[in-house]
């Protein structure tokens, strides 16, 4: 990815979908592309941590 986020606003997505917002609705709240929101959601979903598990590290791990 060209352009990567801050582990702060990865978190933020994360934390944002399990309060139940959608990938677009995360984006325009965190004035992101939906696209972006999207792919990071993929990467989110394809490795073998929860999303909880995810929040719970810390910032050069995730």
């Amino acid at each position: 990815m060209a352009n990567t986020l801050d582990p702060m606003d990865l978190k933020h997505i994360i934390t944002l979908h399990l309060d139940g917002f959608s990938n677009r609705k995360i984006g325009s709240t965190l004035d992101i592309s939906r696209n972006t929101v999207n792919t990071y959601m993929k990467f989110f979903k394809g490795n073998e941590y929860s999303f909880k598990e995810l929040l719970s590290f810390d910032n050069p791990r995730l």
